[in-house]
Protein backbone atom coordinates (compact mmCIF):
# COMPACT_ATOMS: atom_id res chain seq x y z
CA UNK A 1 0.00 0.00 0.00
CA UNK A 2 1.70 3.77 -0.67
CA UNK A 3 2.47 5.80 1.56
CA UNK A 4 -0.29 8.26 3.03
CA UNK A 5 1.09 12.09 3.73
CA UNK A 6 -0.16 13.76 6.37
CA UNK A 7 0.08 17.54 5.98
CA UNK A 8 0.19 19.89 8.89
CA UNK A 9 0.44 23.65 9.23
CA UNK A 10 3.74 23.18 11.27
CA UNK A 11 5.74 20.34 9.37
CA UNK A 12 4.77 17.62 6.33
CA UNK A 13 4.89 14.41 8.34
CA UNK A 14 5.22 11.09 6.36
CA UNK A 15 3.95 7.78 7.72
CA UNK A 16 2.59 4.98 6.03
CA UNK A 17 -0.05 2.58 7.19
CA UNK A 18 -0.83 -0.81 6.78
CA UNK A 19 -3.90 -2.58 6.20
CA UNK A 20 -4.99 -5.84 7.97
CA UNK A 21 -7.05 -7.03 4.80
CA UNK A 22 -4.55 -8.44 2.15
CA UNK A 23 -4.86 -6.19 -1.62
CA UNK A 24 -6.57 -9.03 -3.65
CA UNK A 25 -9.61 -8.54 -0.86
CA UNK A 26 -9.84 -5.05 -0.78
CA UNK A 27 -9.87 -5.51 -4.75
CA UNK A 28 -12.59 -7.38 -4.57
CA UNK A 29 -14.46 -5.61 -1.99
CA UNK A 30 -13.72 -2.79 -4.38
CA UNK A 31 -15.14 -4.47 -7.36
CA UNK A 32 -18.31 -5.72 -5.38
CA UNK A 33 -19.39 -2.32 -4.68
CA UNK A 34 -18.83 -0.92 -7.79
CA UNK A 35 -20.93 -3.55 -9.28
CA UNK A 36 -23.46 -2.93 -6.43
CA UNK A 37 -23.86 0.81 -7.80
CA UNK A 38 -23.65 -0.09 -11.24
CA UNK A 39 -26.54 -2.91 -10.83
CA UNK A 40 -28.43 -0.01 -8.94
CA UNK A 41 -30.06 1.49 -11.96
CA UNK A 42 -31.12 -1.04 -13.59
CA UNK A 43 -32.66 -3.05 -10.32
CA UNK A 44 -34.57 0.78 -10.15
CA UNK A 45 -35.86 0.58 -13.70
CA UNK A 46 -37.30 -3.27 -12.60
CA UNK A 47 -38.89 -1.90 -9.47
CA UNK A 48 -40.41 1.39 -11.68
CA UNK A 49 -41.24 -1.32 -14.03
CA UNK A 50 -43.40 -3.80 -11.57
CA UNK A 51 -44.83 -0.62 -10.50
CA UNK A 52 -46.38 0.09 -13.53
CA UNK A 53 -47.62 -3.31 -14.21
CA UNK A 54 -49.35 -3.85 -11.08
CA UNK A 55 -50.98 -0.15 -11.25
CA UNK A 56 -52.31 -0.81 -14.83
CA UNK A 57 -53.69 -5.10 -13.58
CA UNK A 58 -55.34 -3.01 -10.65
CA UNK A 59 -56.62 -0.51 -13.08
CA UNK A 60 -58.12 -3.02 -14.86
CA UNK A 61 -59.52 -5.44 -12.09
CA UNK A 62 -61.16 -2.09 -11.26
CA UNK A 63 -62.86 -1.69 -14.52
CA UNK A 64 -63.69 -5.60 -14.58
CA UNK A 65 -65.79 -4.84 -11.12
CA UNK A 66 -67.22 -1.70 -12.49
CA UNK A 67 -68.07 -3.38 -15.12
CA UNK A 68 -69.62 -6.44 -13.09
CA UNK A 69 -71.56 -4.50 -10.75
CA UNK A 70 -73.63 -2.44 -13.67
CA UNK A 71 -74.16 -5.65 -15.29
CA UNK A 72 -75.55 -6.91 -12.27
CA UNK A 73 -77.87 -3.62 -11.81
CA UNK A 74 -79.06 -4.42 -15.45
CA UNK A 75 -80.42 -7.44 -14.60
CA UNK A 76 -82.00 -6.50 -11.20
CA UNK A 77 -83.53 -3.52 -13.55
CA UNK A 78 -84.85 -5.46 -16.43
CA UNK A 79 -85.82 -8.04 -13.81
CA UNK A 80 -88.18 -5.66 -12.11
CA UNK A 81 -89.96 -4.23 -15.12
CA UNK A 82 -90.62 -7.61 -16.47
CA UNK A 83 -92.16 -7.97 -13.27
CA UNK A 84 -94.12 -5.17 -13.23
CA UNK A 85 -95.39 -5.70 -17.02
CA UNK A 86 -96.46 -9.07 -16.32
CA UNK A 87 -98.18 -9.04 -13.03
CA UNK A 88 -101.09 -6.71 -13.60
CA UNK A 89 -104.11 -6.35 -10.45
CA UNK A 90 -107.65 -5.59 -10.70
CA UNK A 91 -106.60 -1.78 -9.73
CA UNK A 92 -103.90 -1.73 -12.50
CA UNK A 93 -106.38 -2.97 -14.47
CA UNK A 94 -109.40 -0.52 -13.97
CA UNK A 95 -106.81 2.39 -14.23
CA UNK A 96 -105.88 0.97 -17.93
CA UNK A 97 -109.67 1.69 -18.37
CA UNK A 98 -109.15 5.00 -17.13
CA UNK A 99 -106.29 5.74 -19.65
CA UNK A 100 -108.47 5.09 -22.65
CA UNK A 101 -111.36 7.61 -21.37
CA UNK A 102 -110.11 9.94 -18.90
CA UNK A 103 -113.57 10.89 -18.21
CA UNK A 104 -115.73 9.24 -15.58
CA UNK A 105 -119.05 11.12 -16.51
CA UNK A 106 -118.31 9.98 -20.35
CA UNK A 107 -117.39 6.78 -18.82
CA UNK A 108 -120.97 5.99 -17.02
CA UNK A 109 -122.95 7.79 -19.84
CA UNK A 110 -121.41 5.15 -22.16
CA UNK A 111 -122.30 2.35 -19.68
CA UNK A 112 -125.87 3.67 -19.14
CA UNK A 113 -126.55 3.76 -23.26
CA UNK A 114 -124.78 0.57 -23.31
CA UNK A 115 -127.22 -0.98 -20.73
CA UNK A 116 -130.63 0.67 -22.60
CA UNK A 117 -129.73 -0.88 -26.38
CA UNK A 118 -129.20 -4.16 -23.87
CA UNK A 119 -132.47 -4.45 -23.33
CA UNK A 120 -133.99 -2.64 -26.04
CA UNK A 121 -136.54 -4.68 -28.05
CA UNK A 122 -134.62 -6.13 -31.40
CA UNK A 123 -136.08 -4.72 -34.93
CA UNK A 124 -137.50 -7.66 -36.55
CA UNK A 125 -136.05 -8.41 -40.04
CA UNK A 126 -138.08 -10.75 -42.85
CA UNK A 127 -136.47 -13.64 -43.95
Amino acid sequence: MPDRIVIDDDDPVVTTSSSALPDDIRESIAIGNVKSVAEQSSMLSNLAYANLISNVNLSQQNAVSNQQGLNQLGVTVTGKAVNLVANLSPMEAAAAVKLDTGNDVAEQLADLKGTVSAFAPQPIVPR
